[in-house]
């Protein structure tokens, strides 16, 4: 019985699951997919970096050093991805569902009953399948297309890596924007079937998310698939705004966005036509902090705002695409696009630090993983919301030091003390004081979470005194966009 469990559960990741068994009367009995899959997030990723370290000879988790078969893996745009997608995904518990709540409201006050589909029909399961991810792929292609919403979808390609961990990193406030496009749908499928179906849709697209899958010949015109996704994130002028599809691709190949990875002897003739895709922003963020990179586009679209004179030139700021400026299109102008040299693969933003800061942050960043893992999963079930949003509050914060340190910030470490030590604080009060009741194990758990976080601390002290700023080895490097960014800037 329980294989058959774990086999469901793994299927929902490919949207391989039964109507019958994914139909429900009420929206309160749909489970949520998205949080109890949290695990497999989790074993992908471990998969994936387990692929790297033995098939592929560890090429894939080197450091890149302008070569297109490495820099795979950094622990240091994990730490970037894991919390920009912690923040979404913890803003449930403090904000609530915009999207369930407008589409309910739609629903009871709106629908057309004359044409509502019978909810325990396969025909309404299929066409609830279909209408969500048609509503996602008009979505997908206005994100990209109206600056404002660019803001917030671009949280999603902000990072320089293409792997399961890329796919964690999504935006907070996207939901603003996307529920709109979902409403003419409430007018005739009921809020359960909606909400299954958009959870299967968004974990869909985790599996995607991987350079290890290669061209799945004739299904890259039917389904999303990897190769075809890989080429979505890329910032060469060739993959700019393209393949928008969630689960299926033919929405693509329907309206003309589709355009195919050209690595592969299906899609290109000449080896000398062969464009490996350079992945992330055409002009990198240079951060792991999840804050900024959850809002770093709306301050500089605010910047661009106040600097751009004219009431009708400051709506198109805001809802002509992300590269508009006066003088060009709409969506801008793909020569404007910074052209990838092939033969020199672009550096990626990688600080480097002393060995001993890596295998710090590499400890914290595993514990904040299992304890993300376990409230994510199971734990918001059963503890007090105020509980739940404590743990969210300290899990994120603990996020944004680890980051500030891969980002060889000098402040990085002092932050990162006084966390520790408020964590050890906390520990000890909890374990000692009796205000939580506990069994043994449990207070002996906690105790051992304080003394861990005390040795720490010392850690960190005898470094700051010892070190002072200068506890960096090499400063981070900066890509050749962001040289080009800066002279712009200065010319």
């Amino acid at each position: 019985m329980t294989a058959i469990k774990v086999a469901e559960s793994l299927g929902r990741m490919f949207y391989l699951v039964s109507p019958k068994g994914s139909t429900f009367a009420t929206q309160a009995e749909v489970p949520p997919y998205v949080a109890d899959a949290t695990p497999w997030f989790i074993v992908f990723i471990v998969m994936e970096l387990l692929y790297y370290f033995f098939k592929d000879h560890a090429r894939g988790l080197k450091r890149h050093d302008g070569q297109w078969s490495q820099g795979k893996y950094r622990m240091n745009d994990m730490i970037g991805s894991l919390g920009a997608g912690s923040l979404q995904q913890m803003s449930r518990f403090f904000l609530g569902s915009l999207q369930m709540v407008s589409y309910n409201y739609v629903w009871d006050h709106y629908r057309i009953d004359a044409i509502c589909f019978d909810t325990f029909k396969l025909s309404t399961w299929i066409g609830c399948f279909i209408g969500v991810d048609f509503a996602y792929y008009w979505f997908h292609r206005a994100a990209h297309e109206i600056n404002l919403m660019w803001a917030g979808h671009s949280v999603h390609h902000s990072s320089e890596m293409y792997n399961a961990s890329t796919a964690l990193r999504q935006s907070l406030v996207q939901t603003y924007s996307s529920f709109l496009f979902n409403l003419p749908l409430a007018l005739v499928f009921s809020p359960a079937q909606f909400a299954v179906h958009t959870q299967f849709n968004l974990l869909f697209q985790f599996w995607i998310h991987t350079e290890i899958v290669p061209y799945l010949g004739w299904l890259e015109y039917i389904i999303n698939t990897p190769s075809s996704h890989r080429l979505h994130h890329g910032r060469n002028r060739y993959c700019i705004d393209k393949n928008y599809g969630g689960t299926l691709i033919i929405w693509d190949i329907m309206f003309g966005t589709y355009a195919a990875e050209r690595i592969y002897p299906e899609v290109v003739a000449k080896k000398e036509d062969e464009e490996p895709v350079a992945y992330g922003l055409t002009h990198p963020i240079n951060t792991f902090d999840p804050v900024a990179i959850q809002f770093g586009h709306f301050i500089h679209i605010w910047r661009t705002f106040k600097a751009t004179p004219g009431a009708g030139d400051k709506f198109k700021v805001l809802f002509y695409g992300p590269g508009w400026h006066p003088g060009v299109p709409r969506t801008g102008l793909l020569s404007e696009i910074p052209e990838v040299d092939i033969q020199n693969p672009p550096t990626k933003y990688d600080p480097i630090l002393p060995s001993k800061f890596n295998y710090y942050v590499g400890i914290h960043f595993t514990l904040v993983t299992i304890v993300g893992s376990a409230l994510l999963a199971e734990g918001y079930k059963i503890l007090p919301l105020w509980q739940t949003q404590a743990i969210c509050i300290v899990f994120l914060i603990s996020l944004i030091t680890l980051a500030k340190i891969m980002d060889a910030k000098t402040f990085g470490l002092k932050i990162e003390l006084a966390r520790t030590l408020g964590i050890f604080l906390l520990a000890e009060f909890v374990a000692r004081s009796g205000y939580y009741k506990q069994t043994y194990w449990e207070r002996r758990s906690t105790l051992m979470v304080a003394d861990t976080f005390f040795v720490s601390s010392l850690f960190l002290g005898w470094n700051i005194y010892k070190l002072g700023s200068n506890w960096t080895t090499v400063a981070p490097k900066e890509t050749s966009n962001t040289q080009d960014a800066k002279q712009k800037k200065d010319n």
